[in-house]
C-alpha cells in the first residue's frame, strides 16, 4: 500500500496547533526525557482506532483537545482524529497532495474538525479500512460455525496493522515479546490468521470458495457413507427376490418369470410390469414343493450343526476365561515375602559342613517368581484374548440364528399349503401371496432408487474437484513458503550489518510466517530463540532485522495487493546502550549517560554501534525505495542526537524535531 504518514499533531484547548511533519524514509524525533517523544507512537495508535487511550498522562494530555494524523496517498490526504477518551472518531479525505494547504485548513480546527465527520469507533474502522482495501465481511474457512454455536472469526481491519507498525519502548529490545498486542492470545492468533490476507495472498472470494469446498466435501462424505448401506440393501433385496421366486416356483410348480433375481434388481420397473400382469397358474403335477422343502430342511440342518459347533466353542471360551480370572485372583491373594536375606557362609545344621544348597534353592525361587510374574501377565493377556474371541463367536452365532429364522420363515408357507388344502382353500392363494410379496419388494426398490446415490456421488465428486482447482489457483502454501524464504534472506542480509555478538555471526535468523516464531538457526538441528540469545543488543537487532525485512516485503508487494503500509515506529532503540530515563540534559552527551549507566568503558563501542544502527536504517529506506519503488517510512523517537553516520548519510537530514529546550506542546 503506497501511503505514508505526513503529519502527526495535537490541537490544544486554546485551538493552537502542534505538529510534526514527516517524510518518506527515515524520520528522527530526538530530545530529552518527558518531552513527548513516546507519545508520538501512542497518538498514532489512538488515531488509528485503538479501543484504549494509552497516550502518556502529562502536559500533552492536560492541554490537548484533539489528536490527529494525516496520511498521504498518491492522490489525496486522509485525516483521522479523536478527542481525548472518546469513542467517536473523525475521518476526512482531502483531495490533492498539497500538505501545506492541508495544514492551513487544520489551523482553523473548529471549521476543519466539523462534527458531521465524526462517527462511532466501529464505523470509523470500517471506513478507514476501505482506503486500505480491507472490506472483508467473513474470513472463516469453516462453513458450520453458526450451526455449531461458535462465533464467526474477527475480520481484519486497520487495527491489524498495529502489530507490524509499532515497536514500543518496552518492546523494541524485549526477549520475551516481539509483536505489539501479542500478550493476548486472541489478538496474536488473529494477527497470524490475517497475515496472508494483509499480504494480499488471499481475498474474500478465497474464503467463499473454501467454505463451498468444505460443504461439498461434507455432502460427498455423507453420500459415500450411504453407499455401503446401499450395497447391503442391494444384497438383501436380491436375497428376498430369490426367496419369493423359489417360494412361488415350489407352490405353483413352475417359475413366475424367466429372469434371475439379479436381472429383476437391475430392471425393476420392467419386471414389476411383467410380474403384475402375469396370472397365477398351478401345475398340479409338479413336485417342486417337496424339492424346495428338502432344500430348506438341508439348509436348516447345516445351520443347526454350525450353531451347535459355535455354542461348544463359546462354552470352552467361557470356561477358559473363568479359569484365567480365578488364577489371577488366587495368585494376587497369596501373601508373598517381600525379601529374603541369605548368609554367604551357609553350613549344614547336622554336620556343620559348608554348603551351597541355599544359594541353589534361592536361584530356583527367583526362577519361580519370574515364572509367576510371566503367568500373571499372561493371564491378563489371555483374558483380553478370550474376551475378543467370545465377541467374535457371538457375532457368528447371531448370524446363524438369523439364518435359521429366515429358513423357518421360508418353510412356513410350504407347511401352510397342506393345512389350507385340508380346509379346501385353493393353492392359488398361497402362490398369489408369494407373487404379491415379490411385487411389494420390487416396488420398495423403486421407491428408493439406487441410481440417485451414484448420480449424487458423481455430482459432488465433480464439485469437490472444481472447487479444489479454484483453491489451487491461489497456491497459498507455496506463496507462504516463498514469502518466508524472502523474509529470512532479507533478515540475514540486514543482520550482517548490525553489531550482533560474534556467536550470532554470520546472521542466520529465521521467521515462521505460520507461527510468528523468531530464532537463530545455529545448525541444521538447533534453534536458538530470542529468550536464549542473551544481551540486549542481540534482542534489539533481532527485532530490527525482522521488522525491516517485513517492511521490505510490504513495500515490494504493495503493487500486488499488500495492504499494510510500510510505516514503522521505533521508540527508544538506543536504550540498550543509553537508558532514556537518565537523559534530562539540554544536550545529548553520550559520555555522561554512559557514566550514569556504568558503561563508561564501553562508550566508544556503544556510540559506534548507535551510529551504525541509524546508518543502516537510513540505508535500508533508501535502498528499498530504489529496489521496490516504494520508500518505507521509519519513525524513530530517541534521545540520541548529533550522531555521525556512515556511507554518506547525514544525521541532521533525518531529524524532524528536536525537543531539548521544548517539548511536543510548545511552551511545556
Amino acid at each position: 500500500m503506497k501511503c505514508f504518514l505526513r503529519y502527526i499533531g495535537v490541537v490544544d484547548t486554546q485551538e493552537k496547533l502542534h505538529h510534526v511533519r514527516l517524510e518518506p524514509g527515515l524520520n528522527i524525533i530526538t530530545g530529552k526525557s518527558s518531552t513527548g517523544k513516546s507519545a508520538i507512537l501512542e497518538i498514532f495508535d489512538y488515531c488509528l482506532g485503538s479501543t484504549e487511550d494509552t497516550i502518556p498522562v502529562g502536559k500533552i494530555t492536560e492541554r490537548a483537545e484533539t489528536f490527529f494524523i494525516a496520511l498521504q496517498f498518491p492522490r489525496y490526504l486522509l485525516v483521522a482524529a479523536r478527542k481525548q477518551k472518546s469513542d467517536r472518531c473523525f475521518l476526512l479525505e482531502v483531495h490533492g497532495t498539497d500538505a501545506d494547504q492541508l495544514l492551513k485548513f487544520i489551523e482553523r480546527p473548529k471549521a476543519f474538525f466539523d462534527s458531521k465527520y465524526y462517527m462511532p469507533l466501529s464505523d470509523f474502522k470500517k471506513s478507514l479500512g476501505r482506503y486500505f482495501a480491507i472490506t472483508l465481511e467473513n474470513v472463516d474457512e469453516d462453513p458450520f460455525l453458526k450451526a455449531s454455536g461458535r462465533k464467526k472469526s474477527a475480520t481484519p481491519s486497520v487495527r491489524s496493522f498495529s502489530s507490524f507498525m509499532l515497536q514500543h519502548q518496552n518492546l523494541i529490545a524485549n526477549k520475551h515479546a516481539i509483536f505489539y498486542r501479542f500478550d493476548e492470545k486472541e489478538k496474536r492468533d488473529q494477527a497470524i490468521n490475517h497475515f496472508k490476507i494483509l499480504m494480499g495472498l488471499v481475498d474474500e472470494i478465497y474464503f467463499d470458495i473454501h467454505k463451498e469446498h468444505e460443504i461439498a466435501k461434507y455432502e460427498l462424505k455423507k453420500i459415500q457413507s450411504q453407499i455401503p448401506k446401499q450395497v447391503q440393501r442391494k444384497e438383501a433385496a436380491i436375497s428376498r427376490y430369490n426367496r419369493y421366486l423359489a417360494e412361488f416356483k415350489s407352490l405353483a410348480g413352475h417359475p413366475l418369470v424367466d429372469a434371475t433375481a439379479e436381472e429383476i434388481y437391475a430392471k425393476p420397473k420392467l419386471f414389476l410390469k411383467v410380474i403384475s400382469g402375469r396370472s397365477v397358474k398351478i401345475d398340479v403335477l409338479s413336485d417342486q414343493v417337496e424339492v424346495r422343502r428338502a432344500e430348506l430342511q438341508a439348509q436348516r440342518s447345516d445351520s443347526l450343526m454350525s450353531k451347535r459347533k459355535l455354542q461348544g466353542q463359546m462354552r470352552l471360551i467361557n470356561e477358559s476365561l473363568t479359569s484365567a480370572t480365578q488364577f489371577s485372583l488366587g495368585m494376587t491373594a497369596e501373601s508373598l515375602p517381600t525379601s529374603t536375606v541369605l548368609s554367604e557362609d551357609a553350613h549344614c545344621p547336622l554336620c556343620e559342613a559348608q554348603t551351597s544348597a541355599p544359594a541353589v534353592e534361592a536361584n530356583r525361587l527367583v526362577g519361580a517368581i519370574e515364572w509367576l510374574n510371566a503367568e500373571l501377565k499372561l493371564s491378563s493377556y489371555a483374558r483380553e484374548s478370550f474376551a475378543g474371541e467370545r465377541r467374535k463367536i457371538q457375532e457368528e452365532l447371531d448370524a446363524v440364528n438369523e439364518q435359521l429364522r429366515r429358513i423357518q420363515a421360508d418353510i412356513r408357507p410350504l407347511d401352510e399349503e397342506i393345512e389350507k388344502l385340508k380346509t379346501s382353500k385353493s393353492i392359488d392363494e398361497q402362490a398369489t401371496k408369494a407373487k404379491l410379496r415379490l411385487e411389494i419388494a420390487i416396488q420398495d426398490q423403486l421407491d428408493k432408487p439406487e441410481s440417485e446415490l451414484s448420480e449424487q456421488e458423481e455430482l459432488w465428486l465433480k464439485e469437490v474437484e472444481r472447487l479444489a482447482g479454484l483453491l489451487a489457483q491461489y497456491d497459498i502454501k507455496d506463496k507462504l513458503h516463498i514469502l518466508s524464504q524472502d523474509i529470512d534472506a532479507k533478515m540475514c542480509e540486514l543482520g550482517d550489518r548490525f553489531d550482533f555478538e560474534e556467536t550470532y555471526k554470520p546472521s542466520a535468523l529465521r521467521f515462521d510466517v505460520e507461527t510468528f516464531d523468531l530464532w537463530y538457526q545455529q545448525d541444521a538441528k538447533t534453534r536458538v530463540y530470542l529468550r536464549s540469545m542473551g544481551s540486549g543488543a542481540n534482542w534489539l537487532y533481532s527485532h530490527l532485522a525482522l521488522f525491516m525485512a517485513l517492511h521490505y516485503q510490504f513495500a515490494a508487494r504493495s503493487a500486488s495487493g499488500c495492504k499494510i503500509p510500510p510505516i514503522l515506529f521505533l521508540d527508544q532503540p538506543t536504550q540498550v546502550y543509553f537508558p532514556a530515563s537518565l537523559d534530562d540534559a539540554d544536550e545529548f552527551d553520550a559520555e555522561v549517560l554512559a557514566k550514569q549507566a556504568k558503561r563508561e568503558n564501553d562508550v566508544d563501542d556503544d556510540m559506534n554501534a548507535v551510529n551504525n544502527m541509524f546508518t543502516q536504517l537510513a540505508k535500508f529506506c533508501a535502498d528499498t525505495g530504489k529496489t521496490t519503488g516504494v520508500t518505507p517510512q521509519v519513525i524513530v523517537s530517541d534521545h540520541a542526537d548529533k550522531l555521525i553516520l556512515g556511507e554518506g548519510y547525514k544525521f541532521q537530514d533525518y531529524v524532524r524535531a528536536t525537543w531539548r529546550t521544548r517539548g511536543f506542546i510548545v511552551g511545556d
